[in-house]
């Protein structure tokens, strides 16, 4: 009994020795494949423009910022160019997000103090929603087409419009 109790546990040690190696390469190989890890199998980005009502004006070297929940790791932050656009290329850890148009939302975070809508930014509903514009080839394109501040008084004033 004691001997075969030795050699259960002996099977088992081998077995582990011999196996660990395997389940980590295919736990590593799985993640790859789904295009997490180092290598970068997929893309997802999210792209819009700021727009100042006020002049129809871009706003550019505002900071905004994608958010997908709760956590720090799901803030990716970017600023507009000079004519106003963004890009933000998300990290992988947030490319599986199940239903990402209902769970993510562009946040303005920043407008310059050159900006006409820097003084109702406060004011204003800060975020935005994304919508998907295209998915193929490992490329998903998300966008807020433009956002609109407005320092109009009543009843747009500092609201966020998408257009």
């Amino acid at each position: 009994m004691y001997h075969t109790k030795m050699m259960i546990g002996y099977t088992s040690f081998m077995l582990f020795i011999f196996l660990a190696p395997s389940v980590a390469f295919l736990t590593d190989d799985m993640a790859r494949q789904a295009g997490y890890g180092e290598e970068k199998l997929s893309t997802v980005v999210v792209s819009g423009a700021l727009i100042c009502d006020d002049e129809s004006h871009p706003i550019p070297g505002a900071s905004v910022a994608v958010w997908c929940g709760t956590d720090r790791k799901s803030i990716i932050r970017g600023k507009t160019d000079e004519y106003g656009d963004f890009l933000i290329d998300l990290p992988s850890h947030l490319h599986a997000i199940p239903d990402m148009e209902k769970r993510c939302r562009v946040r303005i975070v920043g407008v310059p103090n050159k900006s006409p809508c820097h003084r109702h930014q406060h004011r204003a509903k800060h975020t935005a929603q994304i919508k998907l514009l295209s998915s193929g080839n490992g490329v998903r394109t998300y966008s807020t087409h433009q956002i609109h501040l407005s320092t109009r008084s009543h009843p747009f004033r500092g609201h966020v419009i998408n257009k």
